[in-house]
């Protein structure tokens, strides 16, 4: 057996030296191998162009496949409007208004007075029932002359400053037409008749502005603008003492 592996010794150092070299290789110098990795994130060398090209081309469908998430718009905030702070606003009124808004000519609240500012005037009527009846004459102008209704009688006051005591020594009566207007007054009076040489027409026509006469109604209406005739019977003459 010492023999057997002496021999098999003498043919592994026949065969050593017998070898050739290897090409570019020295004698004594060893053989040093080196391995390269990949870094994370980094494409390995032995990667081709054309698959990192189709590597971008996939990854770029797969972004416009995924829906993008738009946020929603900004809900706008309600803007308060400053209430303007200045002088108070004047209204500017023609002429025609000012005359409108005359309170003068508003009627008063008595059902009559309100049924007279609307009613117009009218030749006609005396003769049915519940009219005002005529005073059997025509006017100056043949207007028809309606018996007058006092609204309120006049006093005494009222007539005594306009009776001529030197022409009225007696009793009489003084006759005048007027013609009716809004609140029961009366206007554009004229003498008709009196006791002769009393006076009387004279003094019941300068009296005549403070008088309030209804209107005549004709077919339950009043007649605003139509004639009555107002007779004054005066039985004193004196005037009353103020």
């Amino acid at each position: 057996m010492l023999l057997a592996l002496i021999i098999e010794l003498l043919l592994a150092l026949l065969l050593l030296f017998l070898a050739p070299p290897m090409p570019g290789r020295k004698e004594g110098s060893r053989t040093t191998m080196f391995g390269i990795e990949a870094s994370k994130g980094e494409d390995s060398p032995d990667k081709k162009p054309a698959e990192k090209q189709r590597q971008k081309s996939a990854k770029a469908q797969k972004q416009q496949s995924q829906p993008v998430t738009q946020p929603p718009p900004p809900i706008p905030s309600p803007i308060e409007t400053p209430v303007p702070v200045g002088p108070p606003t004047f209204l500017k009124l023609s002429r025609n208004d000012y005359q409108q808004g005359d309170i003068s000519k508003v009627p008063s609240r008595n059902s009559d007075a309100d049924a007279s500012d609307n009613a117009t005037a009218d030749a006609g009527g005396g003769g049915g029932a519940g009219d005002t009846p005529t005073a059997g004459r025509k006017g100056r102008h043949g207007e028809t002359l309606y018996v007058a209704e006092w609204y309120r009688e006049p006093r005494n006051s009222e007539l005594s400053p306009y009776i001529n005591e030197n022409r009225a020594r007696y009793p009489g009566f003084g006759l005048v037409a007027c013609r009716t207007v809004a609140r029961y007054k009366v206007e554009d009076c004229y003498e008709l008749d009196e006791t002769r040489g009393t006076g009387f027409a004279g003094s019941v026509r300068q009296a005549a502005f403070q008088f309030l006469v209804r209107p005549p109604r004709v077919g339950n209406k009043l007649m605003v603008g139509e004639w009555v005739a107002i007779r004054i019977d005066y039985t004193q003459t004196r005037r009353a003492a103020p």
